[in-house]
C-alpha cells in the first residue's frame, strides 16, 4: 500500500512546522512558535493544540484542529497527525485506532494503523448482545451456547456449550486466533 507524506492535502513538513506531539496537552498535540508572528505566539505558542468534537452521528469524541495551509482550511483528528508525525507516513487505505477504544486517549502506545476490517474486530460490544460476551449466542433449538465469529466476510462456527462460561473461553481464544492484537472481548 502506498505510504502517504500528507493528511487531505496539507503535507507533512507543514504539520511539522506547526505542530508537535506532547503528551501533557489533552489532544496529545502542542502548538510552536511561528517565526515573526508575535500576535500569534503570544496567544497560541507552545499552548494545547485542537479541541473535542462530538459527532452528531454517533455521539462518538474525539479530538481534532483545523489547521489552514494553501488557502484550504481542514478539520483533522488529532490521532492521524499524532501518528504521522510519530512514524513520518500514513498508509493509503488505512485508519488510525485507538487500541482502548477511547476516541480522548491520543497517547502514542494507544494509537495504531490498521484496515477498516481490522479495526471492526476492535468494536466494543454491541448493546443488542445477551450474552455479555462477543461470539457466544443463544442457540434456541438446541439449548445451548454457540460461538461463531466472522473473519474476512467469512463465517467461523466453534460449538454448541452447556456451560456458557466453556463457550465464552472458546469465542476468546477464537478471537485471539482470528484476530489477533486487534480482537476485543468486551
Amino acid at each position: 500500500m502506498k505510504k502517504l507524506k500528507s493528511i487531505n492535502g496539507i503535507p507533512l513538513f507543514y504539520i511539522k512546522s506547526i505542530l508537535k506531539i506532547d503528551p501533557t496537552s489533552p489532544s496529545g498535540l502542542t502548538w510552536l512558535p511561528r517565526k515573526n508572528d508575535l500576535g500569534w505566539n503570544n496567544i497560541h505558542a507552545n499552548k494545547p493544540a485542537g479541541g473535542q468534537h462530538k459527532s452528531t452521528i454517533n455521539q462518538y469524541k474525539s479530538w481534532v484542529i483545523n489547521i489552514s495551509y494553501n488557502s484550504n482550511k481542514k478539520k483533522l483528528t488529532c490521532s492521524r497527525i499524532i501518528f504521522l508525525l510519530h512514524n513520518g507516513y500514513l498508509t493509503e487505505g488505512k485508519q488510525v485506532d485507538h487500541k482502548d477504544v477511547n476516541s480522548l486517549n491520543n497517547n502514542i502506545n494507544n494509537i495504531r494503523e490498521l484496515t477498516p476490517r481490522q479495526n471492526q474486530y476492535n468494536r466494543k460490544i454491541q448493546k443488542n448482545n445477551t450474552s455479555g460476551h462477543k461470539g457466544v449466542y443463544w442457540h434456541k433449538k438446541s439449548g445451548k451456547w454457540m460461538v461463531r465469529m466472522r473473519k474476512n466476510g467469512k463465517e467461523y462456527y466453534f460449538g454448541l456449550y452447556v456451560n456458557k462460561e466453556d463457550a465464552i473461553k472458546v469465542a476468546i481464544a477464537a478471537r485471539k486466533k482470528l484476530h489477533g492484537d486487534f480482537g476485543r472481548n468486551k
